[in-house]
């Protein structure tokens, strides 16, 4: 954590640079807001067992994707996986949006009336490195969601960790290189912030997709990324729910 401060601190003089390219690429960004979520509940039947409900809210790396190569999804994956792991059928559902923030998270779920799933999934933090949400701000909105969620029911959670956002090819540098410093700064709050609670949990990004490309498009994730993230999610949430 302090090592990561330390080299953010030394990213500092590059931020009027990158605030000018950040600029050029929400041309593109904006394009691509209105890919948002459905709100149907997929279905994967094991055929026995009481039904799982997981519901994944967030930012663009919980949605399945765009176009041919759009995938089931992270949530989608998940339900799949964790089907042979607790003998039970799996349904899900995905609430969330290209451009989300954290504070865009919260605010969906509050808008959620039914958040008394079984697992919920929350992808955030690539719109708040880019967005420079600061980090005490970044800590305060994972906890009000932890809250909230708890308040609203008994539901387990998982954060996705944030992306090695260095490998994003579709970012010039000098961002490239900023936000992959930052996103690893702000990943270590959110793992930070977890660690110890027996309800929840941080998916660390980095050491579970594969190697090579992470997204497509530079803002869907690819489905073998998908399926990594949704495969991994699905052993961390058989033991979250175990408890």
């Amino acid at each position: 954590m302090l090592m990561h401060a330390v080299v953010w601190a030394f990213c500092l003089p590059l931020l009027p640079v990158c605030w000018l390219q950040l600029k050029l690429k929400r041309r593109q960004y904006l394009e691509m807001s209105a890919a948002t979520s459905s709100g149907r509940w997929g279905h994967n039947a094991s055929g026995h067992g009481a039904g799982r409900r997981i519901l994944g809210v967030g930012d663009q790396g919980i949605l399945p994707g765009y176009g041919e190569k759009a995938g089931q999804g992270v949530a989608g994956y998940c339900a799949e996986s964790l089907i042979p792991l607790s003998g039970d059928d799996a349904t899900w559902q995905v609430v969330g949006h290209v451009g989300a923030t954290a504070s865009d998270v919260l605010a969906s779920c509050r808008g959620i009336d039914d958040l008394k799933v079984d697992l919920i999934l929350i992808s955030m933090g690539v719109n708040d490195v880019s967005g420079l949400t600061s980090l005490m701000r970044w800590q305060a909105r994972i906890f009000d969601l932890i809250l909230l969620i708890r308040q609203k029911g008994t539901a387990k959670i998982i954060f996705l960790g944030l992306p090695p956002m260095a490998r994003f090819q579709s970012l010039p540098q000098p961002l490239r290189a900023v936000c992959g410093v930052r996103a690893r700064l702000m990943d270590a709050v959110l793992k930070r912030s977890v660690s110890g609670l027996d309800f929840a949990a941080h998916l660390d990004f980095e050491t579970s997709a594969p190697a090579g490309p992470i997204t497509d498009d530079g803002y869907h994730l690819t489905i073998q990324v998908q399926k990594a993230l949704g495969t991994r999610a699905a052993s961390l949430g058989s033991n979250l729910l175990r408890v």
